[in-house]
C-alpha cells in the first residue's frame, strides 16, 4: 500500500496516466523518510548543494524523483520499493484557488499526509494550461474566482474527452442555496466549505480517488 491507497488502486492509476512523463517531486520530510535519516540532515544536504531542489511559489523546498534516486545510488542509500514504484503511478491533485495562504497550507497537507503529488493553478485561466500539463487525477476546484470561476472551469473540462473524467471537488467560503443548486445542477464529484477541515478532505479525496 502506498499513500493510504490499495496497490491495485495505484496501478491502475498508472495505467491510466502513462503517456504524462513529467517530473515527480517530494518534500524533504519524505525524502528523509525514504532514505531513513533525519529532517536536518536531508536540509544540510540541499543548503550545501549536495542534493538538488526547488522553492515553491510559499517557500517550500520540492525535490524531483530522479534526483533522489541518483543521489541515492551515488552516496550508496538503499532505495525503497515505494520510492522506486512510486515514480511512474504517484497520485496527482491540481489545486485551483486564487487565495494563495489557503492553497499552501492544501498543498502541504495532502503531500505530507496524503502522500500525493500536488500542483496548484491560481485562477481558472491559469487551470486550464495546469490541467493539460499535468492530467491530475483529481481537482479541488474554488468555484468563486475573478475571471474565469470554477463553474466555467468545470463545464470546459466536461466538455473535453479527454477531461471528462477528472472528479472535481468544488470549494467555497461563499455558500447559499441558489450555489448549492448551481453545485448540484452541475453534477460536482462532491463539495467542501472553508475553512477546511484537512482530515475531511483528505477522507473526500482519496474517496474519490478509488471510486473514479
Amino acid at each position: 500500500m502506498l499513500g493510504g491507497l490499495p496497490l491495485a488502486v495505484m496501478e491502475r492509476m498508472a495505467r491510466r496516466k502513462n503517456n504524462y512523463s513529467g517530473p515527480v517531486y517530494y518534500t524533504t520530510y519524505q525524502v528523509a523518510k525514504f532514505l531513513g535519516v533525519s529532517l536536518p540532515t536531508v536540509v544540510n544536504w540541499v543548503n550545501n548543494g549536495l542534493l538538488s531542489a526547488h522553492r515553491t511559489p510559499g517557500g517550500h523546498r520540492r525535490i524531483a524523483h530522479k534526483d533522489i534516486v541518483a543521489f541515492a545510488r551515488e552516496h550508496n542509500y538503499p532505495i525503497a520499493r515505494d520510492l522506486l514504484d512510486a515514480g511512474e503511478g504517484r497520485t496527482k491533485v491540481l489545486i485551483v484557488d486564487d487565495e494563495k495562504d489557503f492553497s499552501d497550507m492544501v498543498c502541504e497537507y495532502l503531500t505530507l499526509k496524503g502522500d500525493l503529488e500536488v500542483e496548484v493553478a491560481d485562477s481558472g485561466v491559469q487551470a486550464g494550461f495546469t490541467v493539460a500539463r499535468v492530467k491530475p487525477d483529481l481537482i479541488l476546484m474554488d468555484i468563486m474566482m475573478p475571471g474565469m470561476d470554477g463553474f466555467e472551469v468545470h463545464q470546459m473540462l466536461r466538455a473535453d474527452p479527454d477531461t471528462r473524467h477528472i472528479p472535481v471537488i468544488a470549494c467555497t467560503a461563499y455558500r447559499d442555496e441558489d450555489i448549492d443548486a448551481r453545485i448540484k445542477a452541475d453534477k460536482f464529484d462532491g463539495f467542501v466549505e472553508k475553512p477546511l477541515k484537512l482530515d475531511a478532505l483528505l477522507v473526500l479525496v482519496r474517496d474519490k480517488l478509488t471510486s473514479s
